[in-house]
């Protein structure tokens, strides 16, 4: 499903990505092409002026003279109203046609660059015709004789090649950029998905996992009904009874972690924010574990840096629910005989508490994994009671206190989980 939706997505990115870079280019060609005409015009003005500069002059009308002004060019000369024979000699076919077509523009248009006198004037205009256009300087020499008219047609041939083939130039470049656009828009999008992508794994294993949960309980249940209808003996009842007790017991705690974890996530998870003792609340929470650690062999110490107060703006009960959370695992994973601390210290104007144990640690790859929902380590898929739900629990009420959670090895063996919390402003 992604796949098909990632690829979707690419496309259509690639498809955005192309239509901008497409605009770009063309307003790139514009300006280039802008720039381009204008020096042609910057060239066809020089070219002009010099011609009409040398007539004014009176220049020998020479076949050198004509020659080196005219080129690829057009010059086509009237005198007193004659075709020059340089003219009719050097404008044949295709030249002599355009002449002629110019010189019908000129007629329709009015166009005249004598205004009377000894005043000469020049006109200048652009002729499009058919491929390749041009460029016209129309002009007079008046006042004296002979009466010189000419007509310099400055040819676009070469403005126009240059432009075609710089067209092709960028959109060969357009094209090449289109593979490179499809793979950013494909590494992009799947950037873009893979929160998503992860959601999605984690919503599918949080219902496989919720699902094999709840399982074992409502099979018990089904058991125990099934047994209850056959026999009635008291000691069945009873030991019956007290099993799906057991079992309701570990359903209904699931139910709540589950329900705290989704009201978390939703940011509706209720705090009662008030002025903590967090030193009170950490050696309450110290002597109920006390008679547990003597249960199981496991030595319990409590230690505190003295001197500080740590008074903290907190839900007490919230933060009771985290220091439990680490203790139930740090009791579950330590074995007879070693140790769990527990500690309290300030630091840069937080409160810090740490559950440390002398336990057999965590793997450096799964310190990342454990505070996701229902992960379990290797050596807790098998003790009862635990989901794999309390630490994601704890972070998000260590989130939901603008405070963190983290996790590290203890020195020698086992594994430090460290709390920090913001203190209440203005204590010392």
């Amino acid at each position: 499903m992604f796949r098909n939706i990632k690829i979707k997505l690419s496309f259509l990115c690639c498809f955005i990505t192309a239509l901008l870079a497409f605009t770009l280019v063309l307003c790139c060609l514009r300006i280039a092409e802008k720039s381009m005409y204008g020096q042609e015009e910057a060239l066809f003005f020089r070219k002009a002026d010099d011609i009409s500069y040398e007539l004014h002059k009176g220049e020998p009308v020479s076949i050198n003279w004509y020659m080196r002004h005219v080129g690829q060019n057009i010059l086509y000369l009237e005198i007193n109203g004659v075709p020059s024979s340089l003219s009719r000699v050097a404008l044949e076919g295709r030249g002599q046609e355009v002449v002629e077509e110019v010189k019908a523009y000129i007629k329709e248009k009015n166009i005249s660059p004598i205004s009377g006198g000894h005043v000469s004037e020049v006109a200048y205009f652009p002729y499009k015709t058919k491929k390749p256009g041009y460029l016209v300087l129309y002009g007079a020499v008046s006042g004296r004789e002979p009466c010189i008219t000419y007509l310099y047609l400055y040819s676009l041939e070469p403005f126009s090649r240059n432009v075609e083939v710089q067209r092709i130039w960028f959109l060969g470049a357009w094209l090449c950029a289109m593979p490179a656009a499809y793979l950013f828009s494909y590494r992009f999008t799947s950037h873009v998905l893979r929160p998503v992508v992860q959601n999605h794994e984690k919503q599918k294993n949080f219902i496989a996992f919720a699902s094999h949960e709840l399982r074992s309980p409502l099979a018990v249940f089904k058991t125990g009904l099934s047994v209850l209808k056959r026999w009635a003996a008291p000691e069945k009842q009873e030991r019956i009874f007290s099993l799906m007790d057991n079992e309701m017991a570990q359903m209904e705690r699931l139910v709540q972690d589950l329900l705290c974890l989704a009201k978390a996530e939703q940011a509706e998870l209720g705090f009662s924010f008030a002025p903590v003792d967090l030193a009170a609340l950490a050696e309450q929470v110290y002597g109920a574990y006390l008679g547990m650690a003597g249960q199981k062999g496991i030595s319990l110490s409590f230690v505190k840096e003295e001197g500080c107060s740590y008074s903290c703006f907190c839900d007490a009960q919230r933060v009771e629910q985290v220091l439990v959370v680490l203790l139930d695992n740090a009791f579950c994973y330590t074995p007879s005989g070693q140790e769990v601390s527990l500690r309290l210290s300030r630091q840069r104007g937080k409160a810090v508490l740490q559950v440390a144990d002398t336990g057999k640690g965590i793997p450096e790859g799964e310190k990342g994994k454990i505070f996701d929902k229902f992960y379990q380590a290797d050596g807790a898929h098998s003790k009862k009671g635990h989901f794999g739900l309390g630490l994601s629990i704890a972070k998000e009420i260590c989130k939901g206190h603008g405070g963190q959670i983290s996790v590290s090895d203890t020195k020698g063996g086992g594994s430090t989980f460290t709390v920090k919390l913001p203190l209440k402003r203005g204590l010392c």
